[in-house]
């Protein structure tokens, strides 16, 4: 199992940040555009327990993800877990901390491993940069949709 985490200091209070992803409609807005992301199936309002279906486009091939929200903690964590993805496993938290009452510190952490161990520890090098290349593009979309930059 490999972990990577990144954060990015908003400034936007806590509860908008929280908001914000749990705003299901925000994802496509965040989704680089090298990312096709489209809700299949999604049961409102979002809670522990619910379950997100996804066709995620890459590469020029659409593969169903289907996720669950594991943990909901207003307003500082949202903990999703894939039970269906390329992935053997992918655990995800998104975690916010207050800095003072205008800013917040978002941190992404993603856990996940791959199928076919041992012989795919060979591209988890390439998979890390591409996660790191993904949750720049999102943190720097979210930073601008909340700060109308």
């Amino acid at each position: 199992m490999k972990t990577v985490s990144f954060s990015t200091l908003l400034n936007a209070p806590i509860e908008a940040v929280y908001a914000f992803h749990c705003d299901t409609n925000n994802l496509p807005k965040i989704t680089p555009p090298w990312i096709k992301a489209q809700i299949v199936e999604l049961v409102l309002p979002l809670q522990e327990g619910s379950v997100i279906v996804l066709d995620i486009t890459r590469f020029g091939f659409t593969q169903r993800w289907k996720m669950e929200i594991e943990r909901m903690q207003a307003p500082y964590v949202v903990v999703d877990r894939s039970l269906k993805s390329p992935f053997r496993t992918f655990h995800h938290e998104h975690a916010f901390e207050v800095v003072n009452e205008t800013t917040t510190k978002m941190r992404d952490t993603v856990s996940f491993s791959l199928p076919f161990e041992p012989f795919s520890k060979l591209v988890y090098p390439l998979v890390v940069w591409d996660l790191a290349r993904m949750f720049a593009y999102r943190h720097q979309q979210t930073q601008k949709l909340l700060e109308g930059s």
